[in-house]
C-alpha cells in the first residue's frame, strides 16, 4: 500500500515537472496535457474581447 502511494506520487510529480518545463521552455507555451489533447494557448487582450461572443 505504501509502495503504491509512493509510486503514484512519484509519477504525478514527474509529470508535473515535465509539464512545467514544457511551459517554460516552449515558445508556444503548450504543456503536456495541451500536447496530448491537441489544444493550444491563445493570448488575447481582454479589453478587445466582445463579451457577447464568449458563450
Amino acid at each position: 500500500m505504501v509502495l503504491r502511494v509512493f509510486i503514484v506520487s512519484l509519477t504525478i510529480g514527474i509529470v508535473a515537472i515535465i509539464s512545467f518545463f514544457m511551459v517554460v521552455f516552449r515558445q508556444d507555451k503548450r504543456s503536456l496535457h495541451d500536447s496530448i489533447a491537441a489544444t493550444y494557448v491563445k493570448r488575447v487582450d481582454p479589453t478587445k474581447v466582445d463579451s457577447s461572443k464568449l458563450i
